[in-house]
């Protein structure tokens, strides 16, 4: 919804609210319960370019799918697609360069996850090109899905069913060996009803998840299907009687589906090259949790200050709850009778933290200083109880947490001395440690500033590197003599290759690097050597791909090596050893970074490169 510049400030200091006040939630939130806004919620008030995007997009989505997987069919996710311009999400479609059937589409998710009981819901017009356009959530194991919407849009004459159909719908898989349920009946494709297409207008759309077994989707605030019970939601068992219990990204996308490209019914040149055809707009999308009666609160955050991750009004005190992570694991083994991998949700709060699990939360200061962290925690375990904390992969310490007498008997615990952080977007991992195997519940994670910034140091993303010199690429003394170079992966002269080539990013509070690198992308460096000599090659890096990641280095055109870059984090980056024993001249160098692989897939984030002497 485009606004003028007089709403959009009248929006910035607080005097409306967001684009979906006044529409009522047609769900029912329960006896005694009242909606509460989920910070994931977004009315795309703000500017988010194709290349780059903006911190404020960065603070509640990420470009592509939730891995590595660059889509169905003749599909292949292309960031560049994505956009937020005039108070809308604008996902486009176009034809692939070079080719006569692949389609580069927009998609964006949610790093954060959501589980039942929740409703959420979407204000979208549907592009016309045949392509699926669809709000839809995804287990991280592709195991459990719920499609809020999916349309297949087209002014076709033979394309009328589809065209004036809404698909709404969930599915359970088994991935080993391959198997899909869902629902086939007539049921779970609505039809407008009076001869219309749903891509003539904005519509909102709602679902419902109530709990594992129970579905209410909703179309313009009119209850148009559940699907409840196990022979709806789970009749072959797939999810081991469990129904649809995991949590889930948020996915909003475009797909060239082979189930229909494959058959005849594909997007065209003519289609995807109009603007007035190749588009998916999403005007907002809104989530709600049922939370205990009392007044119910309002309908959104105050525009200015970003849902997620979350911000207290006081830029003194900044508050995430511990059930809105961006991930969770585990370090170390197994532990008898915990069946949950890392952190459980369990509304606001987690519990069934094991020793050696951890979370990472999106965490976004209004202001720089130092900062006192405290924990909000419950445990009736004896024994040692323990919080490690990182800020952007570099530990600041350990917090000591008590016996509080119940698993819901919160108390705050502080960590000893404060924390000097920069002002932005930070990820903050939180793991229990300690003696005792089943370890404490958490509430509330919080930033109190206490102080202005001390004049030191950031804490760096890899505290085992220098920071460089500007201008980069730097030059800098290496310890026993000789010269340390290093390069900025931002700071690429030249790009290109698969969708263009590598991007820039910047997040994590200061921290810029290269983004967007795919199989086959590549950048050129400028690099000066002040002297020649025998240099060592290391990367700092982030990927979460386990295998099939490498680098390829070339200097002045010639191949000098190819080394596996891989990992299980990518929000926390690594120095990776690249080349051995490079003999360089003095003067300036083109060092090529490319991404190697046997399938085309996203492969890491890129910091920096550095060349140290070999003494």
């Amino acid at each position: 919804m485009k606004k003028s510049p007089l709403l959009l400030a009248m929006l910035a200091s607080g005097a409306f609210a967001a684009d979906w006040d006044g529409i009522e939630i047609p769900a029912d939130a329960g006896n005694g319960k009242v909606w509460e806004l989920h910070p994931l919620s977004d009315d795309f008030n703000y500017e988010a370019p194709a290349v780059g995007k903006s911190n404020e997009f960065y603070s509640r989505w990420r470009e592509g799918f939730i891995n590595a997987w660059l889509g169905p069919g003749y599909t292949e996710f292309y960031a560049p697609n994505s956009s937020v311009s005039g108070g809308e999400l604008v996902l486009r479609a176009n034809r692939k360069p070079g080719t006569s059937n692949m389609v580069q589409t927009g998609i964006i998710h949610s790093p954060e996850t959501i589980q039942y009981p929740i409703y959420m819901e979407a204000r979208v017009k549907g592009s016309n090109a045949t392509l699926a356009n669809a709000f839809w959530m995804l287990s991280a194991d592709s195991t459990q899905e719920i499609d809020v919407m999916e349309a297949y849009g087209s002014d076709r004459p033979d394309q009328t069913w589809f065209d004036q159909r809404m698909h709404v719908s969930h599915h359970v898989f088994i991935r080993n060996p391959f198997q899909d349920y869902q629902p086939k009946d007539s049921g779970s494709w609505i039809p407008t009803g009076d001869g219309s297409s749903w891509r003539d207008d904005y519509h909102v759309y709602g679902t419902y998840w109530e709990d594992p077994w129970t579905l209410h989707y909703y179309i313009d605030g009119e209850h148009v299907r559940t699907t409840s019970g196990v022979d709806m939601i789970d009749p072959l068992g797939y999810t081991g009687g469990q129904g649809l219990n995991k949590p889930m990204h948020v996915i909003i996308d475009m797909e060239d589906q082979d189930w229909r490209s494959h058959n005849g019914v594909a997007a065209t040149d003519a289609e995807l090259a109009d603007p007035n055809k190749n588009s998916f707009n999403i005007d907002w999308v809104r989530f709600y949790k049922p939370v205990a009666g009392g007044s119910e609160p309002s309908p959104s955050p105050t525009p200015s200050v970003a849902p997620s991750p979350e911000v207290s009004p006081n830029p003194d005190s900044t508050t995430v709850e511990f059930a809105h992570f961006i991930e969770t694991g585990k370090n170390g083994a197994a532990v008898a009778g915990d069946t949950v991998l890392g952190f459980n949700i369990n509304g606001d709060n987690i519990n069934y933290n094991t020793v050696g699990d951890w979370a990472d939360y999106d965490v976004n200061l209004v202001e720089a200083g130092e900062y006192r962290i405290e924990l909000d925690t419950a445990s009736p375990t004896s024994g040692s109880l323990g919080a490690d904390i990182s800020i952007d992969g570099v530990f600041v310490g350990s917090a000591s947490l008590s016996n509080t007498g119940a698993w819901e008997s919160y108390e705050t615990h502080t960590l000893a001395g404060t924390v000097n952080i920069g002002a932005g977007s930070h990820t903050v991992r939180i793991e229990s440690t300690g003696s005792a195997t089943w370890q404490w519940n958490g509430d509330e994670i919080r930033f109190v500033k206490v102080g202005d910034f001390e004049p030191q140091p950031e804490p760096s993303v890899e505290p085992s590197v220098e920071p460089s010199v500007e201008p980069s690429p730097s030059v800098s003394p290496a310890p026993g003599g000789g010269e340390l170079v290093m390069v900025e992966g931002e700071d690429f002269s030249n790009t290109g290759g698969t969708q263009d080539g590598f991007t820039t990013r910047t997040f994590w509070g200061t921290t810029t690097f290269a983004d967007h690198i795919l199989t086959g992308g590549w950048a050129d460096y400028e690099v000066n050597f002040a002297e020649a000599g025998v240099y060592d090659l290391s990367f700092v890096a982030s990927t979460k791909e386990s295998a099939d990641s490498a680098a390829r280095i070339y200097i002045d055109g010639v191949e000098v090596a190819e080394t596996a870059i891989t990992g299980n984090n990518l929000n926390v980056f690594s120095e990776h050893d690249i080349a051995s024993g490079l003999a360089i001249s003095a003067g300036q160098h083109t060092v090529r970074v490319e991404a190697v692989g046997s399938s085309l897939k996203w492969h890491w984030f890129f910091d920096k490169m550095s060349f140290t002497p070999q003494q």
